[in-house]
């Protein structure tokens, strides 16, 4: 072996002419690749130049001799377990890339078709505009075409509704508001008949599964108020069964709560089901509240009913126009242009197809943009009264999508949040824990309704209200688990895009009075697109994956037995954080940056003698493989790996870039092997430094930096040194990555290590600057600091628009990639069962 690395030394003596020279004569003079010099570098880290005990031949020689044993981790030398994966076979990338594009167009067309919204057809609201009457003053109805489809869509089983799901609530309302309508204009008597004989077989359950249903968006207001038309009218119903009795009691109760002069002095939900409060309403004055398009916060059933009591032009207008678009039916609500833009810029986001439709984000979000108000916004852009589900998400994207939005928005949900338990539900409760994960710094309202949402969502699972939401989402289950799994910016891109995609139901309904569909928003074309994109990209992977490998075998890799052979797990962190197929470079340069740090901290940690690891230094800081002669094969080989990688990914860089980076990157290594020499020195002394002398060192340390900025320059955007200068350690980003990185390590390790002699932790050193403190009370200050970092660095990813999104995406990742790795513990040294399951779902396992 010796004679191997001998020989190869001596290749690369004679082939590189142009020896780089140190690193303080290669980059004098250049910001920020100008380097400080060797002493001062050395002064800067307070260690001893390595040529100072090492100059002499004879003393290399004693040092490299006098080896001191240390331990080394139960699992080194042992095979990277997927390693014995086999690989699936790839069916056509051709076929694959032709259909890609075709969905692709095909989504954008849907878009760029964008207006007011495309919806699916609502008995309910149909019913109540097919009982406007003709107002040239004949007994027949103004909106005939309304009538018919009525007859023409009864279900098999004699009811009106959504046919795709059943749900109570929806079923009662929308086939009594039928019924009603029918009787009133004596038409459909053998559909009255079929409609009644359902109710009347389901009656006493099905309204106790209604009233059971916590998304039910007001109906127990509703409800009565059509029993009592249809007691009017004679039809036969069991009016005197007790729940509709308490029904009843309860709507009155309401009724006499709520104040006259609030429900027409300001705009309220109330607006948007006036026909279910007749009795209480000064039609005259409620005109005042009326939208700018005649409406009532977009209900054609609240509009019909007031014009009926009216005959407000207006409302007329409205009325018909919405007539003239969808021809014989209404929907629930329109417009619905807010809503639609928000609810299939999600789909695309969530789904992983953000980067095929950047253009059309831009638009839609740029569209809600111009609506968004601090008090929220409705599904359509003339509402007058936000909603809820509506403002959460649209809150949540905007500030994704980098909009300036305040948080203030959700203080009213905050003081709100009991009744909204009771009548938005589960479902609610998931957008607000969404938006509230976005949070930056100083913002407690976000924080409280994030730990709300998250409370009333974990003990809504245990709850027997929770399987009725199945109506309304099918999935709904599995996506409030997995959001209780991991937060936003503790979880992996690829994962959550894995997990939605296969909890996504192309045919899901939202509830406002009844169920809904926004086909534009949520069809099968997303769900193609999303599966074939996903397995594309899988397929890429794995072929880098290949390259990863040869590259570790071709640096002789496998024969150090000191080290943690995970050259595959690396490589699915590179995957996580640059997923995309462009950034192939970038995802390979950090694997193998990610391989070098893991090598290197192991050789430090439990092979080098502290004397070795400064000679190691003196030879990387000269950039002089002679140097390493005297030195151990295995840290030969450590050298020459580091040493040729570089070397290839600098010259690499200087195609994209038009500059020489390798200066820059040697200097980030070698403050990256200093602060592992001092680790190194602290341990041999039996040294517990203080909590802010580890606290700067650690944050080297942890190898984000270098894992970070080795492939940064392979992006493929040009990295000028106004925007290299934000992202360094001299800057704050950067800093916040290591400092929560080096948190979630420690909180994971800190046993075991102290367990090896090492004293140096955050836990330990917090401990000895706190007598009296416990490590419990330790560990959660820990994760205190964590969580404050992390709401940071959502702001610096999602604010930073001086800094490309690139650059942006490349450090963020990596925070939430480590974030997941060390959740439960130290995933990465023992390639625990759930690490595992992930790196296999999103390399190996492709979605059918």
């Amino acid at each position: 072996m010796a004679q191997i690395l001998s020989l190869r030394l001596t290749s690369v003596s004679k082939t590189r002419t142009k020896s780089p020279g140190s690193i303080s004569k290669i980059a004098r003079g250049r910001s920020p690749f100008s380097i400080c010099s060797r002493a001062k570098s050395l002064v800067y880290h307070n260690m001893p130049s390595a040529v100072v005990v090492g100059e002499d031949p004879k003393t290399l020689q004693a040092l490299t001799i006098a080896h001191v044993e240390r331990k080394t981790y139960s699992n080194c030398a042992k095979h990277d377990y997927v390693h014995s994966i086999s690989t699936v076979e790839e069916g056509s990338l051709d076929e694959m890339d032709r259909r890609i594009e075709e969905l692709v167009a095909e989504i954008k067309e849907l878009f760029n078709s964008m207006k007011d919204g495309e919806i699916s057809p609502s008995a309910y609201d149909t019913a109540w505009v097919a009982r406007v009457p003709a107002i040239d003053g004949s007994a027949e109805p103004q909106f005939p075409q309304m009538v018919d489809w009525v007859l023409e869509n009864q279900l098999p089983d004699g009811s009106w509704g959504e046919k795709r799901r059943f749900l109570a609530c929806d079923r009662l309302l929308n086939t009594l508001a039928c019924l009603v309508t029918l009787t009133f204009w004596g038409v459909g008597n053998n559909q009255v008949q079929r409609g009644l004989v359902f109710l009347r077989r389901n009656r006493e359950g099905m309204i106790k599964k209604a009233l059971g249903h916590r998304q039910s968006k007001g109906f127990e207001m509703v409800f009565p108020a059509l029993l009592n038309e249809a007691k009017l009218l004679g039809l036969d119903l069991p009016y005197e069964l007790p729940i509709i009795k308490q029904i009843n009691q309860k709507r009155d109760f309401e009724l006499k709560r709520a104040s006259v002069e609030e429900l027409h002095s300001r705009p309220s939900t109330m607006l948007q089901r006036l026909e279910s409060i007749q009795e209480a309403v000064d039609w005259k004055n409620i005109l005042k509240l009326q939208s700018k398009d005649g409406s009532f916060l977009g209900s054609p059933a609240s509009t019909a009913c007031v014009f009926m009591h009216t005959g407000d032009e207006k409302c007329l207008g409205f009325l018909t126009r919405l007539v003239t678009k969808f021809e014989d039916h209404v929907p629930v609500m329109y417009p619905v242009d807010i809503e639609e833009r928000l609810r299939a810029v999600d789909t695309v986001e969530r789904l992983g197809l953000e980067r095929h439709f950047q253009t059309e984000i831009k638009q839609a979000m740029d569209y809600v943009f111009q609506y968004w108000s601090e008090r929220g916004i409705g599904s359509g852009r003339e509402s007058l009264v936000p909603d809820i589900d509506v403002t959460a998400t649209g809150f949540r994207l905007l500030r994704m999508f980098g909009y300036a939005v305040s948080s203030e928005v959700l203080e009213n949900i905050k003081g709100e949040a009991e009744e909204l338990c009771k009548v938005f539900g589960n479902e609610n409760m998931l957008s607000l824990s969404r938006c509230s994960q976005v949070n930056f710094p100083g913002e407690n309202v976000m924080r409280e309704i994030g730990a709300f949402a998250k409370d009333y969502l974990a003990k809504s699972l245990q709850s027997e209200n929770f399987s009725q939401a199945k109506a309304v989402k099918e999935n709904l289950r599995q996506e409030v688990e997995y959001a209780l799994f991991a937060r936003w910016n503790r979880n992996m891109p690829r994962l959550m895009f894995r997990n939605h995609i296969v909890v996504f139901n192309p045919d899901d309904l939202w509830l406002g009075k009844t169920l809904y569909q926004l086909p534009n928003a949520s069809n099968d074309k997303y769900l193609e697109l999303a599966k074939l994109d996903f397995n594309r990209i899988q397929a890429i992977h794995r072929s880098e994956i290949q390259h990863i490998k040869r590259w570790y075998k071709d640096c002789n890799f496998p024969l150090l037995d000191f080290t943690r052979h995970r050259e595959v797990v690396i490589y699915w962190t590179a995957s996580a954080v640059m997923f995309e197929p462009q950034y192939t470079d970038c995802r390979l340069d950090y694997a193998k940056a990610g391989i070098l740090s893991t090598i290197t901290d192991d050789l430090y940690d439990t092979y080098a003698t502290l004397h070795q690891a400064k000679l190691f230094n003196e030879a990387f800081e000269r950039w002089d493989p002679l140097q390493i002669g005297h030195l151990p094969d295995n840290m030969k080989i450590v050298f020459m790996g580091l040493y040729d990688t570089l070397t290839d990914i600098s010259e690499r860089a200087r195609e994209v870039q038009g500059r020489d980076v390798l200066p820059y990157l040697r200097q980030q290594w070698l403050h990256h092997l200093f602060s592992l020499t001092k680790e190194s020195e602290w341990m041999e002394r039996s040294y517990s430094p203080s909590l802010n002398e580890y606290w700067e060192n650690a944050i080297v340390s942890v190898a984000l930096g270098t894992t970070i900025l080795t492939p940064i320059f392979s992006t493929g955007e040009i990295l000028p040194d106004h925007i290299l200068e934000k992202l360094d350690f001299r800057a704050e980003f950067l800093k916040l990555v290591s400092q929560t990185g080096r948190l979630v390590n420690d909180v994971r390790t800190f046993q075991k290590e102290r367990d090896r002699g090492e004293l140096a932790s955050f836990v330990q050193c917090y401990i000895n600057e706190h007598p009296g403190c416990t490590e419990e009370e330790a560990l959660n200050y820990m994760q205190g600091v964590n969580g404050d970092t992390l709401s940071k660095l959502n702001y610096h990813f999602l604010m930073r628009a001086d800094i490309p999104k690139s650059y942006r995406t490349l450090l963020f990742n990596t925070v939430r990639v480590k974030q997941l790795l060390y959740r439960n513990e130290d995933g990465f040294l023992n390639v625990a069962e759930d690490v595992e399951d992930f790196i296999n779902k999103s390399l190996y396992e492709p979605l059918l």
